[in-house]
């Protein structure tokens, strides 16, 4: 076998010789561009739906991390990396998050077109798709410890959204949460209530610029 290079963020190992291998080392970083994004939208919208979509991701995590260690089971190639391999956890992850925002996305967010809610859930599916496909084809997992990780993954997106929506949000937990001093100390907010989130920012913006003008 070829020697194989090494993404030094990551350690991603892979084929250099081989383009898709290549592209593919980079979609199967999804997760950490995910975890970014998830810093990102939390610190400048301070909205409390996205803390506990990530919430609900590092618990998935947890629970990806025990299954692991009860279940044992190796990699296909050990000389890929140490830990072990059932279920995966970049489908575990990936999985959460297509199930989970595929969810919220349809039930909580109204936009002004309904081609643009398609648009994101076909790409949010079709990116979870190719990481998985990625963990097989660059060696990391085979297809059982894929599927076993996009199975977990999916049922617990759905069981933490329903435990937050049916549970959580409808004992008034959540704005328990908010009323709290601290919470008014860094702005956290539910949005949910607004018709048109995107529409009705660029209304107050649009009288903030009259007024000064």
């Amino acid at each position: 076998m070829d020697e194989l290079a090494s993404l030094s963020l990551t350690h991603v190992q892979f084929d250099p010789k081989d383009k898709l291998a290549y592209l593919l080392a980079y979609i199967t970083l999804s997760p950490l561009a995910i975890l970014v994004l998830y810093a990102s939208i939390i610190i400048s919208r301070r909205e409390i739906a996205g803390i506990t979509m990530l919430v609900g991701q590092l618990v998935n995590e947890g629970i990806n991390f025990i299954l692991k260690e009860y279940l044992q089971i190796a990699r296909p190639h050990a000389h890929l990396g140490n830990g072990y391999g059932m279920p995966s956890s970049h489908a575990q992850f990936i999985w959460f998050f297509a199930i989970y925002g595929s969810l919220y996305l349809s039930k909580n967010i109204k936009v002004d077109h309904v081609i643009e809610k398609r648009i994101i859930l076909v790409a949010m599916f079709f990116l979870a798709i190719v990481v998985c496909y990625s963990r097989i084809y660059l060696g990391y997992h085979n297809l059982l410890q894929v599927i076993a990780g996009g199975c977990v993954g999916s049922i617990f997106g759905l069981l933490w959204y329903k435990l937050l929506n049916y549970g959580l949000y409808s004992l008034g937990w959540i704005q328990s949460i908010l009323n709290h001093p601290l919470s008014k100390r860094y702005y956290l907010k539910d949005m949910r209530m607004i018709d048109n989130v995107a529409k009705w920012e660029y209304q107050q913006w649009e009288q903030q610029v009259r007024k000064q003008a």
